[in-house]
């Protein structure tokens, strides 16, 4: 991970406040919205590796003029990006790890500051675009677990396990079946099936209510990550924690496949000590309590009494009702078996060993 993006010089450090034109020039050019085009035009784009070309072209634009300012820069527009994101720790990862190459730069002194910061660029802007090769590896480390006429129980969508699977099928001819969670609110699960049919594998899509009914016929479950925690734990879109636990419950194996630059220095004790950029906890209750109303209308309950009554019309949440709810959930390392990622196979002990070899003990 950290090798990808290498030294580059020798530091120099010396305290300075932006000039007026240099903030004027901040204010014109938005990082958010440079970020947000970023995730909209490239639907392959991680987030980290977005946030990571968001600050690359920080630096680009910046007339800072020593390693401090362009620093302070730097922790500014992370912050912004982490402060309007709907998954700040996602973005934290590749802002992080950033930051952290930075750090340990050091220009000679024979190269000028402005020098620097293209040899940075350059070079953050090369890791940007070898990111993809994380997903080969990983689809080449998971091959050896995706075992002939074997049953997979998949969550929603993730690229590098949909990219795994598309690599145990097509470049290594094994033939397997797969189970997709649904993965309300969005439907995720959907864009798995309809990668996974295209390329002739079996796939079904189940209810997320169905996990526990359906896991007894997988064999191991698998999922993706928005973040690898310090304690190996998984950040990942909401209900992979239940996945977790029903494959524990029925002891089949969990996989978690997940890039390097995810891999966060992160340890919630809880489901609910994952940072949140939403004014109020998920799921929260009326600050004003709730009083008897007369204009509430009072829905028929859906129901097919009859093998051959027509499917019912499905109540659906309101869009209130699907902001209010999680988008994430933390699943505890002690669920997860193996993480997969382009560093090899580790168990979820071995994260703090990989991120101690990116941060050192800062």
């Amino acid at each position: 991970m950290a090798a990808g993006l290498a030294t580059v010089g020798e530091e120099q450090s010396t305290s300075s406040k932006p000039s007026t034109t240099q903030t004027q020039n901040q204010q014109e050019w938005s990082a958010v919205d440079y970020y947000t085009n970023l995730l909209h035009s490239n639907d392959n784009m991680s987030i980290p590796i977005a946030a990571i070309e968001t600050l690359a072209q920080v630096i680009s634009r910046s007339s800072s003029s020593t390693t401090t300012e362009l620093l302070a820069q730097l922790h500014s527009a992370s912050q912004q990006l982490a402060d309007a994101s709907f998954n700040p720790i996602s973005t934290s990862c590749g802002s992080s790890l950033l930051l952290r190459f930075l750090t340990v730069q050091r220009p000679p002194p024979e190269m000028s500051f402005q020098e620097f910061k293209k040899e940075l660029v350059k070079t953050v802007r090369d890791f940007v675009k070898g990111s993809g090769r994380c997903r080969r590896v990983i689809a080449e480390n998971m091959a050896d677990f995706v075992r002939d006429e074997s049953v997979l129980m998949v969550h929603g969508y993730s690229r590098v396990v949909v990219q795994a699977l598309l690599y145990a099928a097509q470049s290594q001819k094994k033939r397997f079946q797969v189970y997709v969670t649904e993965s309300r609110p969005y439907g995720l699960g959907l864009k798995t099936h309809a990668i996974l049919s295209e390329a002739g594998i079996d796939c079904v899509v189940i209810l997320d209510s169905a996990v526990s009914y359906i896991m007894a016929k997988a064999d191991y479950a698998v999922c993706g990550a928005e973040a690898v925690c310090e304690s190996g734990g998984l950040v990942n879109f909401i209900g992979g924690y239940q996945l977790a636990l029903a494959a524990k419950a029925h002891g089949k194996p969990m996989y978690a496949l997940a890039e390097s630059f995810k891999f966060c220095r992160t340890f919630p004790l809880s489901q609910y000590d994952l940072p949140s950029s939403l004014p109020l906890p998920p799921l929260s209750f009326p600050q004003t309590p709730s009083t008897p109303s007369t204009s509430t209308t009072i829905p028929p309950t859906p129901s097919r009494p009859m093998l051959d009554s027509p499917v019912p019309t499905p109540l659906s949440m309101t869009d209130e009702m699907t902001r209010s709810n999680p988008t994430l959930d933390y699943t505890p390392g002690e669920l997860v078996n193996l993480i997969i990622s382009d560093l090899g196979v580790m168990t979820p002990a071995g994260i703090s060993d990989a991120l101690l070899n990116v941060y050192g003990g800062e």
